[in-house]
Parts: structure tokens; sequence; C-alpha cells
């Protein structure tokens, strides 16, 4: 049983289920959620449930089996957890991410029973997913993805063009703030720029979740649309709008990485950002940016 700790916003459940639904195929073993992290706090929500992906919620029971040991303070878990320390990480049964950013291939040797716990926010986790996990991040059918006008125009407009602007905690909180910071508006200039050089009559679709700012201080001399569902409270639909737009410019945030991940144009462009991160030591070993994209 491969059971994934999912925490935080759309974007990194996404790769958190991503990740261990690779490793559950590979192994031909079960994948559970553990979304036990939604119960302390609301200022995310869980959203997977709205995709066709192939895993179980964990229970409490679940959990313990894996990795119960690790609360116990009896000798033989004692024990267990210290003649676990000199193993290889992909024989441990809790199995950590060292560092955010990182990649750690090893991850995919996993066999037997694991809890997963990390962000996995690097390309080559990705670079060979299986194609099947792209029908799993499909929205289940009760969504109604098709009832949204915007994503009907989205799919007929072969000159579409996403662009994410990401503010929120990352200019009022000041850890985000500190850590990730706010991209200058002179990037999404270029951006838009090397587009409008290489698409004929493009036609931009804006996301944030600070659309009024968008509004004010973005410039285009294109066709726009600012995409507004529920006042933002339905992402995985933007999300799914995002991701059919033919081309995409990201903000440095895993919500619009995987909008351009899940494009299926063969012919896309993609800019992101070329300092995802703010903090340069950090920023230096980042590499969530795949092969053919534009970095700007």
């Amino acid at each position: 049983m491969i059971i994934s700790k999912v925490i935080s916003g759309l974007g990194n459940q996404l790769f958190q289920y991503a990740l261990a639904r690779q490793i559950a195929i590979k192994n031909n073993d079960d994948l559970k959620l553990d979304i036990s992290f939604y119960e302390s706090q609301n200022l995310r929500n869980y959203t997977l449930n709205y995709y066709n992906i192939k895993a179980a919620i964990a229970t409490r029971t679940d959990v313990e089996k894996v990795i119960g040991l690790y609360e116990q303070t009896s000798p033989y878990a004692r024990l267990h957890c210290t003649a676990e320390r000199y193993l290889p990480k992909q024989y441990k049964r809790f199995y950590k991410e060292a560092q955010w950013w990182g990649y750690e291939p090893n991850v995919f040797k996993i066999k037997g029973d694991v809890f997963l716990e990390g962000y996995w926010q690097h390309y080559k986790y990705f670079q060979n997913i299986q194609p099947q996990i792209f029908d799993e991040l499909n929205l289940t059918n009760a969504v109604g993805i098709n009832d949204y006008a915007i994503y009907r125009q989205v799919k007929q407009d072969e000159r579409s063009v996403s662009l994410h602007i990401r503010r929120g905690d990352y200019l009022t909180d000041t850890d985000a703030n500190k850590l990730m910071g706010i991209l200058p508006l002179q990037y999404y200039r270029d951006a838009i720029g090397y587009i409008s050089e290489r698409l004929a009559d493009p036609q931009f679709y804006i996301f944030s979740d600070d659309l009024d700012w968008a509004r004010d201080n973005l410039t285009i001399d294109a066709p726009v649309n600012f995409v507004d569902i529920d006042n933002g409270k339905k992402d995985y639909i933007e999300l799914a709008v995002m991701s059919a737009c033919r081309h995409n410019i990201l903000a440095n945030s895993s919500f619009s990485w995987w909008g351009a991940f899940l494009n299926q144009n063969r012919d896309k462009i993609v800019i992101s950002p070329r300092d995802w991160i703010k903090q340069p030591e950090i920023n230096n070993r980042t590499y969530l940016q795949l092969p053919g994209w534009v970095k700007m």
C-alpha cells in the first residue's frame, strides 16, 4: 500500500498525487491519500475529489499500519526505528522528501508499504509519467466542465493564451513573500511580446487571485478575457480552462505549472519565469521548468 500525504492547494495536491500514483502503477499496488491536513485548517481545501483519480482516502488505521511504529515507544518500536536508520531510504516505510525542489530518483525504487511526505516539485519526476495519469487528472463528469461557457470558448479558440498572475499570499504572507516573491510586471510584458511576435492575433485569458490588480496594470494590445469563476472558489474549473488554452504564460506557482503540463497541444508555447524562487541559493537548485519551456 502506498500512502501519500496530501497538503496545501490544488497545484501541490496534484504533485503529491501524480508522484505517488506513478509508484503505485509501477508496483501494481494500491494508492491511498492521507488528507488529515485539511481537518485542522480552513485556508485550503482538498479538491482532488473532483478528478478521476485512482486512490482511496487513507484512514487512521491505514496510516498506523504503515508508520505506526514511528509513533510508539515500545522496545520493539525503538529497535525497529533504530535499525531502519541504516537502510537505504527506498526501503524505509516513511519516505520524507529531503528538501523542497530537490530530485530523489530512489523514490521510484520503493517496494512494499510506504508513507510518502513531500512536495515532489522537480520536472524529472514527471518526464516519463504514465499516460493514464493524464486521464485520471480529467475532471469527473459530475463537475460538468462543458457547462461553463468560458471552457467551451477556450476549447474552440486556436489563438488562446493563458496568463497567470499569483499575488495573494505571495504578497501578504511574510514567509511566502520572502521565499517566492512577486514576479515583476516586466516579466509579463516580455512574455506577451514574445507570444505576440510568434502568434497571429493571440487572445489572452488572464487568471489571477487579484484580478483587480491585473485589470489595472496589464496593458495588452490584443483581445483579453479575465477569467473569474465563482469569485475564484472553483480553482479546479479555472485550471481546466487554463490547460485547455493552446499556450501558457506561467507565474512562479504550482497551479499554472499544472495548467501548462496538462495542456495537450503538441505545439504549445510555454513561458516560465527563469527565477522560480526569490532566494538565489534555493532558486539555483530548482528545476521545475520542463525542457522546451521558454524561461524569461
